[in-house]
């Protein structure tokens, strides 16, 4: 399924195109309203003056004059013929459009203007009304005087033209306003949007194998956590990558030297003259496979630990529920050698943390112990609540660990001055590592007593405690 892209900038403009539409199209047709109502009330109003006017000079001298044909007001033969709208001379072609009539009351048509017609423009009923006639639409003002009607009317187009004549006074100048903000904000997007482009530009030049971070000139604030975050994810990279590197040479160097004891072994089991000359480089041969076959598992371990990419699977954790799973498998290993191994649990809430790496970390904790303990000697895991948070201890009685070595203990491939137990010198680096990644500390100390060592990690709690602590103790 191919993904579809889009412009930003097209999207800006064209969302603005139609806001302003909609937005300026709310504008005009309330202009038009507005200025439908406001005609209406003034031409209403002038209606009723001519009325009144008529009434005052027209009517009240028809009341007394005997005429058998009614009084036609003529208008001026130009106006039939006049087009625009510009005032002449002679008058304006609205004039046209305006009629006047006089009534007498259940009688004949007494007067008129020339442009009304010859029936009744509305019901003689005084007051505002409207009227068809034909396919003009009249808005009129009936007015009774004596038993004399007087009717002023004009048609409706007029009030029609006039509001859409002030809508579109005030919607046009909105238009090409709008126009010019439309070509002057798309103006505005390309040259601000230039750092976009010069940031495609400068990533689409960089080489593949470049990873050095990426400069603007000139970077906006929007713009700054992009370039931001791209450099921390080019940091993130670049240090993978010498991590790998460090690890892959590291590990091709420490391997070198059980390879080639091995080598050496089984070149003395072969040039071996008596049986028990080569069953002695035999068995020191299997000794450097384990030893091998360990290095090559703390290696992969390492690698897998220390592998960002691969998905986390945290969540909330017990660590004296994994302290039992590692314990319950390491138990008998320890009893061979003749020493012991026991927990104490003070009160406990869940850490957030990853079972699998966990278990790794108490694991190298409690081999690493037991190869610097003493023979026949006890190992012990407390887990106890502190103000830091919880805090799993581990606990030896072998030699303690000299104060000049400590500082390097959890470097890897690191080993003990004069110390003769087996190891890669992995173990504690990848203590040193899962302790990181669960945002915890650990710490390396002399026992109280100067006989032995402790091993405390102290973790963050997932939650606060929900009871009071209890006591378990196994082992």
């Amino acid at each position: 399924m191919s993904k579809r892209n889009y412009s930003i900038r097209g999207r800006l403009v064209g969302g603005t195109l139609i806001l302003m539409m909609l937005i300026f199209g709310c504008i005009g047709i309330a202009a038009r309203e507005l200025a439908i109502h406001e005609s209406n009330e003034l031409f209403s109003a002038r209606l009723a003056t001519s009325a009144r006017v008529l009434e005052a000079l027209v009517a009240r001298q028809l009341e007394k004059a005997s005429v058998a044909n009614p009084i036609i007001i003529a208008l001026p033969k130009q106006l039939e013929e006049a087009q625009g709208d510009t005032p002449e001379e002679f008058g304006h072609r609205y004039e046209t459009k305006i009629a006047f009539q006089v009534w007498r009351d259940g009688g004949p048509l007494l007067a008129k203007s020339a442009s009304a017609p010859d029936i009744p423009l509305g019901t003689l009923k005084a007051g505002f009304g409207t009227n068809q006639i034909g396919e003009d639409v009249w808005q009129l003002f009936a007015l009774r005087s004596g038993d004399v009607w007087i009717i002023t009317a004009e048609k409706d187009e007029v009030r029609q033209e006039m509001a859409d004549g002030i809508g579109l006074s005030i919607l046009l100048p909105l238009l090409l306003g709008g126009l010019l903000m439309l070509i002057t904000v798309h103006l505005v997007l390309t040259i601000n949007m230039r750092p976009l482009r010069e940031l495609a530009d400068r990533i689409r030049k960089r080489e593949p194998e470049s990873l050095a971070t990426v400069d603007l000139d000139k970077t906006p604030d929007e713009l700054a956590p992009i370039v931001t975050e791209l450099n921390s994810l080019l940091a993130r990279v670049k240090a993978t990558l010498e991590r790998e590197q460090r690890f892959i040479n590291a590990a091709a160097h420490e391997i070198r030297t059980p390879i080639a004891a091995l080598q050496l072994h089984v070149e003395n089991a072969q040039r071996a003259v008596t049986a028990e000359e080569r069953e002695k480089s035999l068995n020191d041969a299997m000794q450097g496979v384990r030893r091998t076959a360990k290095l090559a598992e703390q290696l992969l371990v390492l690698s897998r630990i220390t592998a960002k990419g691969a998905k986390e699977n945290f969540q909330h954790v017990l660590l004296s529920q994994v302290s039992c799973e590692v314990i319950a498998v390491h138990e008998p290993l320890l009893t061979r050698r003749g020493q012991t191994i026991g927990l104490d649990v003070e009160g406990e809430i869940p850490v957030w943390g990853e079972p699998y790496k966990l278990q790794r970390l108490l694991q190298n904790l409690i081999e690493n112990a037991s190869h610097y303990g003493r023979e026949n000697g006890d190992i012990q895991v407390c887990i106890q609540q502190s103000s830091e948070g919880m805090e799993w201890v581990v606990t030896n009685d072998g030699p303690p660990i000299p104060d000049e070595e400590m500082k390097n203990i959890f470097m890897p491939y690191y080993r003990i001055l004069g110390g003769d137990a087996p190891g890669s010198g992995l173990g504690l680096a990848i203590v040193k590592e899962i302790v990181e990644q669960h945002h915890a500390h650990i710490e390396m100390r002399r026992k109280a007593d100067g006989q032995g060592n402790v091993a405390t990690v102290v973790f963050k709690c997932a939650s606060p405690p929900t009871a009071e602590p209890t006591a378990l103790s196994y082992g």
